[in-house]
């Protein structure tokens, strides 16, 4: 199965070379746990290497991402500027589209359901994509049990089709909330967790694959750090 960096030196050697190529893998993790960080170092890895990418921020800032890219040694402003990675930022949107429709007295039905055709266009012109966060995409007044299940179908397949590898991000809150909706149906699956240290109090971070198809998995759990340069393996 031919693999795509993960951008994580000790992930790629742990996944057998990095993500299945053209699949979709959900990482899950409380806040503070490195999951907006392995989104950047997967994006700007495959960017660097000319690969087209597509952020789709639902509960972010852009400003801050970048912000935080420029602090890890991983700038992902010249690929924006550029045209190589596409943001698709779903948090501003619909701030926006809150305020409009509160001064009009409707809904954002409409704007939700255009959400998903919105992927579909972008979708045909990306190698690599990375929604953050997937809680927040499906989390809507009137996106509740299977209504979320079937957004997130459409969109798994709309970019399982095109071939994209695509990293979701959610939040252990949104996921319990959800009971674990996208398990299923995603190729591959990551969790992160943060433990504390009891001899020193200190927080330590791993993660654990749980699962990923076509992959020999040891069952073996990675410590890593949260360092300047973005994570690095202990």
């Amino acid at each position: 199965m031919e693999r795509i960096t993960s951008g994580i030196e000790c992930l790629n050697s742990l996944l057998g070379g990095g993500y299945p190529r053209g699949k979709g893998i959900l990482i899950t993790g409380p806040t503070g746990s490195g999951k907006t960080i392995m989104g950047t170092h997967f994006l700007y890895s495959n960017c660097s290497a000319g690969k087209r990418g597509l952020l789709i921020l639902t509960r972010a800032l852009l400003e801050d991402i970048i912000l935080q890219s420029k602090s890890l040694g991983m700038d992902l402003e010249p690929f924006i500027d550029s045209g190589l990675l596409v943001v698709e930022d779903v948090f501003q949107s619909r701030i926006q589209e809150t305020l409009f429709s509160s001064r009009l007295g409707k809904g954002l039905e409409v704007a939700e359901k255009d959400r998903v055709g919105r992927v579909k266009d972008l979708a045909e012109n990306v190698d690599i994509v990375v929604l953050d966060s997937l809680g927040a995409l499906t989390k809507t007044r009137n996106c509740v049990g299977n209504e979320a299940l079937s957004k997130f179908d459409a969109i798994y397949s709309i970019l399982a089709k095109h071939g994209c590898t695509s990293l979701f991000l959610m939040d252990d809150r949104a996921h319990n909330q959800h009971q674990g909706f996208a398990d299923y149906l995603v190729f591959g699956k990551i969790e992160l967790k943060i433990k504390e240290e009891t001899a020193n109090g200190k927080l330590s971070h791993m993660l654990s694959v749980t699962k990923m198809r076509g992959t020999d998995l040891s069952g073996e759990k990675l410590f890593f750090g949260l360092t300047p340069s973005g994570i690095k393996g202990k």
